[in-house]
């Protein structure tokens, strides 16, 4: 019974985070002037990441996006990030927003990068 109702939570926390993520999903290109959107490559022209499920896939990696913190006045968002790649782990924040031309705005550890969407 105990394991039950712990899966039961377990599925609404991960729906809440999957709402609260599903305005970033998308594909968004690493380098706008590159031709092509390829996600999980390395050092490739067109390489591109994706949000999808409470999910980032980076370059070779991936992160849970958790613990999201709405950004007041902003229409952005903070979040833990838990990432696996090259087999390493590593955490750090991230905080996401979107551009009105539907670029997504990353800001890590004060570095900040615009990507816009890829075609489908």
């Amino acid at each position: 019974m105990k394991t039950g109702l712990l899966a039961i939570a377990g599925l609404l926390l991960a729906g809440t985070a999957l709402a609260d993520t599903s305005r970033f999903d998308g594909t968004y290109a690493i380098d706008p002037a590159a031709q092509g959107c390829v996600v999980g490559e390395g050092d490739v022209p067109g390489a591109a990441i994706r949000i999808e499920g409470g999910q980032f896939f980076g370059v070779e990696s991936v992160c849970q996006l958790a613990n999201p913190t709405n950004i007041r006045d902003m229409d952005a968002t903070l979040f833990d990030l838990q990432c696996e790649g090259e087999g390493t782990e590593w955490s750090e924040r991230i905080m996401l927003m979107k551009m009105d031309d539907g670029s997504l705005l990353r800001v890590v550890n004060g570095l900040a990068f615009a990507n816009p969407p890829c075609e489908d």
